[in-house]
């Protein structure tokens, strides 16, 4: 469980000012510069832009200087079990650059807000906006990391199409109609999908398809012709080949 320390949320400093923990907070510090910070790190300056992230692990010295004008959000935490670094796959000690910094403030703030107020279950509550504040922050950098090659309005465009796509399985989706949705050809689509996504749409599309038709043969009970119809595949011959490969046995078999 996570448990949070002194927290804030777009604080203000003084301009220039520095902070200078040399033996670290003893805890957990992650950071969200929103303005240019130089930063100690591995006994050398570095340069961190607006919109950079932070994590120091405890015991690392904490030392950075506003360029100009100091505003940042930040939550000092513990965690039961360490393990959550390994686990959502996080930069320590290292500067990076989320694509979108916003989406992740907002659940500082949110962090900020369960702190001060203290509502009922708040304990609680941070654990879980704290979980959810590192799976966002990790999925971000996986897609991007460090920013590289980040195109927002591009990213944003193709997420709005993935979930199109995968909310609409039962459509008769094809290369050209799934690559009409962001005005690209059918190369450029592929290509774009799997940077952003790390699959392809149609392996995505054929996951989904399967989950819905175990769905309805387990739970609903449908004929197997019916189930494959209502799940989007067009074939029956095609879609019991398909599930025993992924499933060890015929959709009859798993429907009984």
């Amino acid at each position: 469980m996570f448990h949070t320390g002194y927290c804030d949320y777009n604080r203000v400093n003084p301009d220039c000012d520095i902070i200078n923990r040399p033996e670290g907070s003893g805890d957990y510090l992650l950071l969200y510069f929103m303005t240019p910070m130089k930063v100690q790190l591995c006994g050398r300056t570095q340069m961190a832009k607006e919109g950079a992230f932070l994590l120091y692990t405890p015991g690392q010295a904490q030392i950075y200087q506003a360029v100009g004008q100091f505003k940042n959000s930040f939550v000092h935490f513990t965690c039961d079990d360490d393990g959550f670094l390994a686990a959502y796959g996080l930069p320590v000690n290292k500067i990076v650059y989320p694509p979108f910094p916003d989406a992740l403030n907002a659940l500082f703030k949110a962090v900020y807000m369960e702190s001060v107020t203290k509502q009922s279950y708040y304990q609680e509550q941070i654990d879980k906006l704290m979980h959810q504040l590192f799976i966002l922050f990790s999925r971000q950098l996986q897609t991007f990391p460090d920013g590289k090659g980040f195109q927002a309005d591009l990213f944003e465009e193709f997420r709005k199409a993935r979930i199109e796509i995968l909310t609409h399985i039962e459509r008769k989706w094809d290369a050209d109609s799934m690559a009409a949705l962001t005005n690209l050809g059918t190369s450029q689509f592929y290509r774009y999908y799997r940077l952003f996504f790390n699959r392809s749409p149609k392996s995505e599309l054929l996951d989904a398809r399967m989950e819905r038709s175990k769905y309805l043969l387990r739970v609903e009970k449908l004929p197997v012709a019916q189930a494959a119809a209502q799940a989007g595949f067009d074939s029956l011959p095609h879609f019991t080949r398909y599930f025993k490969k992924a499933c060890g046995m015929p959709p009859s078999e798993y429907r009984l």
